[in-house]
């Protein structure tokens, strides 16, 4: 198993892992609100951002583990959605607790995305160096 398969599996696994978490966070909220004001929810950047960040490191997750293309970018854009709900969270005065959380999630999915990017980098310049050979 390569470096890239393992970087997809925790990837995915990691996406897995926070997709849980913010499942648990609204069924938290459900139980102190109700269940009357679900579109509020979905607007609310504690809850939606780290839900589209987790649905896109679980899937590039998928992706880097059966090799497809697109699945570091993805690793990007669920890192960069981390990046804006932890500054969210700061701009709204949250809790130590929730920003820490969210601040130590984003380096770790951002670790796993730049090693998906230099495994991507490092494939180019093979196939490139193939192709010379084969070429001259």
């Amino acid at each position: 198993m390569d470096f890239r398969k393992i970087c997809g599996f925790a990837l995915g696994l990691f996406g897995a892992i926070m997709m849980w978490r913010s499942g648990m966070a609204v069924a938290e909220y459900f139980d102190e609100n109700g269940t009357s004001d679900i579109t509020r929810i979905l607007f609310n950047p504690d809850y939606s951002l780290r839900m589209l960040a987790a649905m896109a490191a679980f899937l590039a997750g998928l992706a880097a583990l059966t090799e497809r293309r697109g699945g570091s970018w993805l690793a990007g854009l669920s890192a960069f959605l981390l990046l804006i709900q932890t500054m969210a969270i700061l701009a709204g005065r949250g809790s130590v607790y929730f920003w820490q959380a969210e601040a130590a999630f984003m380096i770790i999915v951002t670790c796993l995305f730049l090693s998906l990017v230099a495994m991507n980098g490092g494939k180019a310049r093979e196939e490139a160096k193939k192709e010379a050979e084969a070429a001259a």
